[in-house]
């Protein structure tokens, strides 16, 4: 059997082969763990392009190299992990089969279908490239005409994982929407070659939002008041439309902002005290301080509604002054047909279908098609007394929330096979357009 020696000075050592081979292989497991760190790192630390990206910087699969790359690995892994939130405001031409008139007006069905489309479209273009997961949000404002089509106005806000200067990841957006939307299947039919995107800043971006119904800020879990049953605290901002509408100081009943000058609330409210001027409306998640307080200028009672009975309750009220659309105070949109069955959130509720809450052991009969219910038939989780007015909102795929109800009436508050009931705000759509506009 052979040894391996080794000469050192006034002494001579021989070791075993298998020592020598022992030695070494655990070294290269060593080198092998801090190499696979080390490139775990890079790769997960820089995702944000693929090969074939423009622009002048070096490319691999890790994604975008740094512009001055770390001298060693222990720079690498000093390097903080963050995201930059870059907002986006883009144009999208397009054809469509339908007239501008069938989908102009925002929150009508047409409306909302062809921004659903369009939606998924670009998130599916950004689904199957690199930014896989990165864009939060792409949200249509507005629809306009062209000489040659139909121009869609999107919002585009994205999460990425990157230290790249703004100037690269503009340019690394505009080549994933140019490039992957030649593959998109209509209609419509988008033409990538003429999507244009602007950089905007995070004002902007909110100020793009808060002129668009429906759209919320926060998102916790579900709104609540004093007197709402088995809910939870709501945060600021995460239902922007509530009002707390207040007789002599003191709050009476709760309204829904729909535009930034007329609320919708129940008739009910105003039943003896219908005078504006001792009226107030206020804004926000709490009670004290308010967020926003202004006056009313009049109120219109529905002139069907007729005291005792709860049939037609429902009222409109005209603010003394517009108020700013911000994060925190914004309008709730308007169904302009049907009523979608989903979950609607102050507390959190399901629809109760007519029939079922006509049942004898529950409202035998009382339920008008003006009228919805939404609760649980075992109870626990309703309205109560000072939510009167107050909105029932459903969300559709797009996450727009729509007013649904108001607050009406109810026996007690959450007991079993006695849910609530709303005032149907579809079937009030053309009565609240014949005074508002809206």
């Amino acid at each position: 059997m052979y040894r391996s020696c080794v000469v050192r000075t006034r002494k001579r050592t021989c070791v075993e082969p298998w020592v020598i081979g022992l030695i070494s292989f655990l070294s290269l497991i060593v080198m092998a763990v801090c190499i696979g760190l080390t490139v775990h790192y890079v790769r997960y630390r820089f995702p944000l392009c693929s090969p074939d990206c423009p622009g002048t910087h070096s490319v691999d699969q890790a994604g975008l190299e740094l512009k001055n790359p770390p001298a060693s690995a222990s720079q690498v892994l000093e390097l903080k992990y963050h995201r930059r939130t870059y907002n986006y405001y883009s144009t999208l031409p397009f054809t469509s089969d339908k007239l501008y008139s069938e989908f102009g007006r925002e929150a009508s069905k047409n409306f909302t279908e062809m921004s659903r489309r369009i939606e998924t479209i670009v998130k599916n273009a950004f689904h199957k490239s690199p930014l896989r997961g990165q864009l939060v949000k792409a949200h249509i404002i507005k629809f306009s005409k062209e000489d040659d089509g139909m121009l869609a106005h999107m919002l585009l806000i994205f999460r990425i994982r990157s230290t790249e200067e703004p100037e690269i990841v503009h340019k690394i957006i505009e080549y994933v929407l140019h490039e992957k939307l030649k593959y998109a299947m209509g209609p419509p039919n988008v033409d990538p070659e003429s999507v244009k995107i602007k950089k905007i800043n995070k004002t902007e971006s909110d100020n793009y939002l808060n002129h668009c119904c429906g759209t919320r800020r926060n998102k916790s879990t579900a709104q609540t008041s004093v007197r709402i049953v088995g809910g939870t605290p709501a945060e600021e901002g995460e239902w922007p439309w509530q009002s707390s509408l207040r007789w002599d100081g003191t709050h009476r009943c709760g309204a829904s902002l729909i535009n930034n000058t007329w609320l919708v609330s129940a008739a009910h409210c105003f039943r003896t005290h219908n005078d504006p001027s001792e009226w107030t409306a206020t804004f926000g998640a709490t009670l004290q301080p308010p967020k926003l307080t202004t006056g009313l200028r009049r109120i219109i009672v529905h002139e069907k509604y007729k005291y005792p009975s709860h049939d037609y309750d429902i009222a409109l009220a005209e603010l003394s002054r517009p108020v700013p659309c911000t994060n925190a105070v914004h309008k709730v949109s308007l169904k302009n047909n049907g009523f979608t069955q989903n979950y609607l959130r102050q507390v959190q509720v399901d629809y109760i279908d007519t029939e079922t809450c006509n049942q004898p052991q529950s409202y035998n009969g009382a339920i008008t098609p003006r009228m919805l219910c939404a609760g649980f038939l075992k109870g626990e989780k309703d309205a109560c007394q000072g939510d009167s007015g107050g909105p029932l909102v459903t969300s559709d795929v797009r996450d727009v929330w729509y007013l649904a109800g108001v607050v009406s009436w109810g026996d007690d508050c959450g007991q079993p096979n006695k849910p609530g009931v709303y005032t149907r705000v579809t079937a009030f759509r053309d009565w609240i357009t014949s005074h508002t506009g809206i």
